[in-house]
């Protein structure tokens, strides 16, 4: 048993000792130095090629990207059913629409008070519109960080979100819609369909509710 270990050990310690011999002969190469690369000679033409292997130039005139290339898609609106579904939110072909089953004024609850964010500035019974005027709280907050823009140059991204809006009202025999547009006709923002229809929500549940009299 001895020798068989004395041989393996032999063995080992030949193979190391190889390779350092062979490191010691690799040597020359590792402080070989680079020669200068190949050069068109005049006067004699280059091989013909298709170009595939041709390395493309790589131009510096794009535009950096801007955070509002980036800026993610608008949340939708919150779809909301009373437990009686008697008030609905619903999407109608991209309109936000409250349904309203029962017998509630509608008139009456477009004409309520939405909070301290919202005012009536216009409203025509006649064509069932009120139209409204919304400030953005969040906004305020953001204009009110001056001093730290100063301090840290920081550039708000925020989109206000105040403006007009208009509610329109349509009494149908079995169910009566409110819906909300911009005064060009355009979807508001989801975070102002909330707000508002947040309020005409409660309302229209609380007066449909008979405890709530």
């Amino acid at each position: 048993m001895k020798i068989i270990n004395q041989v393996i050990f032999t063995a080992g310690l030949l193979a190391l000792l190889s390779g350092c011999g062979r490191m010691v002969k690799e040597e020359p190469y590792l402080q070989a130095e680079q020669v200068p690369p190949l050069k068109k000679v005049e006067g004699l033409d280059l091989p013909q090629d298709t170009g595939q292997l041709e390395i493309p130039e790589v131009s510096s005139n794009h535009q950096p990207i801007t955070i509002d290339a980036v800026r993610p898609p608008e949340m939708a609106f919150a779809k909301r059913r009373s437990s009686d579904e008697n008030v609905v939110i619903i999407d109608a072909d991209g309109v936000p629409t409250m349904e309203i089953y029962n017998d509630i004024d509608v008139w009456q609850l477009m004409n309520a008070d939405f909070g301290e964010h919202w005012f009536i500035i216009e409203s025509n019974e006649a064509d069932c519109q009120v139209t409204l005027h919304y400030d953005d709280p969040i906004n305020k907050t953001v204009e009110e960080q001056g001093f730290f823009k100063k301090l840290f140059t920081f550039e708000s991204r925020y989109i206000d979100r105040s403006g007009q809006y208009v509610l329109t009202c349509l009494k149908l025999p079995k169910k009566q819609q409110i819906w909300i547009q911009t005064l060009d006709f355009k979807t508001p923002s989801a975070f102002v369909v909330d707000d508002l229809f947040s309020h005409l929500f409660n309302a229209a549940i609380a007066g449909d509710d008979p405890s709530a009299s």
